[in-house]
């Protein structure tokens, strides 16, 4: 069983025991995840989504983070417009690790997990997500849009992410606002730069998110060949000391 299987076969096993729960919520207003990054971008810079995460079990390099306050204080004061918060516990995270950036920042968060049911869309608000992300390789076309319907219903923006042809079908009748394209495999963990360029072009009226293997180069040959302008960035700013630093780099590369 490869690390994405293993993962969704968890959250089945943690929706069920969610819904045994009663879930209180309240919808309150309209998130603005979507608005800073358009911010960002009409004024000429790249739009940065930086992401928290304690480890990846993918990259053997990646240098552990054990303090969340450093690394969101950091964020907070940085060029990036979104935080990514990744909940998952296989990353080393939890959904308390989005309530303590919450509580650190004004800044939209997007919880990153691997979502598959309404009650974890519920669960997502209550914890002070600003959007959330579905995966198209793990969700049927249907389910994809049921979620995302829900998730516009709480007020939640929603980033859908693919990274293939095949994957790109199941957005038909959806009209996502945002769409990030993974240039990971998540099955192989191996990073293609090209599928942002490739992918991007068949896609219109959207913004495109370009996520992993993002650095100041792959950020230039991304932008020269395709009209992306805003990408999710992790492991290369948690692995650098003056993130910052980093972040001012990438802003403007």
């Amino acid at each position: 069983m490869n690390i994405l299987d293993k993962i969704v076969l968890e959250k089945k096993n943690h929706n069920f025991y969610l819904k045994q729960k009663k879930i209180k919520f309240s919808i309150k207003k309209k998130s603005n995840f979507i608005n800073e990054i358009k911010k960002t971008i009409n004024i000429g810079n790249n739009a940065l989504i930086a992401e928290f995460k304690r480890f990846s079990p993918s990259v053997e390099k990646f240098r552990k983070v054990k303090n969340i306050f450093d690394v969101i204080s950091c964020y907070d004061k940085s060029n990036c417009c979104c935080i990514s918060i990744l909940t998952d516990h296989n990353f080393g995270g939890s959904l308390n690790d989005l309530i303590v950036a919450k509580k650190m920042t004004n800044k939209p968060l997007l919880r990153k997990d691997f979502i598959i049911d309404k009650t974890q869309v519920l669960e997502s608000k209550l914890y002070g997500a600003d959007a959330i992300l579905l995966i198209a390789k793990i969700l049927t076309k249907k389910k994809l849009k049921e979620l995302f319907n829900y998730s516009k219903k709480l007020n939640l923006d929603v980033l859908i992410e693919v990274e293939s042809e095949f994957e790109l079908k199941k957005l038909k009748g959806i009209n996502p606002d945002l769409v990030g394209i993974n240039n990971r495999n998540l099955r192989e963990q191996k990073i293609d730069i090209n599928k942002s360029i490739n992918l991007s072009k068949k896609l219109d009226n959207t913004l495109i998110i370009s996520e992993s293997g993002i650095n100041t180069s792959n950020i230039k040959k991304i932008k020269t060949s395709s009209s992306i302008s805003t990408f999710l960035v992790g492991g290369s700013i948690l692995n650098t000391e003056n993130k910052n630093l980093y972040i001012k780099k990438l802003f403007k590369a």
